[in-house]
């Protein structure tokens, strides 16, 4: 069977039980050790028999049992880097990207280039904190995380992209003894009760759900983060679209006197908080 029947049959597999083409599609160029433009000249060309029973067994355990193709994989990319993710970690989103876009340029526009400390704080694979070590050598990353297994798979991603940043373990700041210049996280905002879709039930739940309102962890992380921020700073935090105005609420009570600035994603939908102390950030 040629890659294209194949992919062909995925994705009638992939309409008929609502799941994505370019999930599938993910799938079988990363088995076939293709990148997009090879995989695209080879649509004709038959696959490796081998590596189609390979597929069509993974293919069943991505449209029947649910399990993500990043979990069949073993892998994910963010910001053009591959990494590692398992059942331990959630596995990053092309929002979390943009968080990190975010960061990067308000870096550029207020910091001067200078040397900071930054604070990845529930880090999870590491994609926030280990990119922006990777992206700005100026930036001295710590990343943390209150899992252990998670901890595991950041540190071998840092290992293996050859990033520097410091790992600890911690619930929050409880582990944390320094100042940080920069605090980004992007911790969970599932609300408790509200309902995922299967594949995302095959994520870690500790990753996901954030109290009733999905807003807890924003506000401890603000009430806390007073103790850990030097007098120049920003924080940064990924939200659901929903939590806009309850996180507002947080930052003004607990950083009355910041610039609090609220972005919509690609998608146009609210998904982004930065704080600004000190100088940082302005309203215009």
């Amino acid at each position: 069977m040629t890659f294209e029947k194949l992919l062909k049959l995925a994705y009638k597999k992939t309409k008929d039980h609502q799941k994505e083409e370019e999930a599938v599609k993910l799938l079988l160029m990363e088995l076939s050790n293709q990148d997009p433009h090879l995989f695209f000249l080879n649509l004709k060309n038959e696959v490796d028999p081998i590596i189609e029973k390979d597929f069509l067994e993974k293919l069943d355990l991505y449209i029947h049992h649910h399990i993500p193709v990043q979990h069949l994989i073993g892998h994910s990319y963010f910001y053009g880097y591959k990494l590692i993710v398992n059942d331990h970690v959630l596995i990053p989103r092309g929002e979390t990207e943009q968080l990190v876009e975010h960061v990067l340029f308000y870096y550029d526009k207020y910091f001067n280039n200078d040397q900071l400390d930054v604070l990845d704080l529930g880090t999870g694979s590491g994609c926030i904190g280990l990119t922006l070590s990777l992206e700005e050598k100026n930036l001295n990353v710590t990343i943390s995380d209150i899992s252990k297994d998670a901890l595991e798979v950041a540190t071998k991603n840092r290992d293996n992209l050859s990033a520097n940043a410091q790992i600890i373990l911690s619930d929050l700041f409880e582990n944390i003894k320094s100042k940080f210049d920069i605090i980004v996280s992007n911790p969970p905002y599932i609300p408790d009760n509200e309902l995922v879709d299967l594949i995302v039930e095959k994520e870690p739940s500790v990753a996901l759900y954030g109290g009733t309102l999905g807003t807890d962890f924003y506000k401890k992380i603000l009430d806390q983060s007073k103790s850990y921020i030097k007098e120049k700073a920003l924080i940064a935090f990924e939200h659901g679209y929903q939590q806009k105005n309850e996180i507002y609420t947080y930052a003004k009570q607990a950083y009355p006197n910041g610039i609090i600035i609220q972005l919509k994603d690609l998608a146009g939908k609210d998904r982004f908080t930065f704080v600004g102390i000190g100088g940082v950030l302005s309203q215009e």
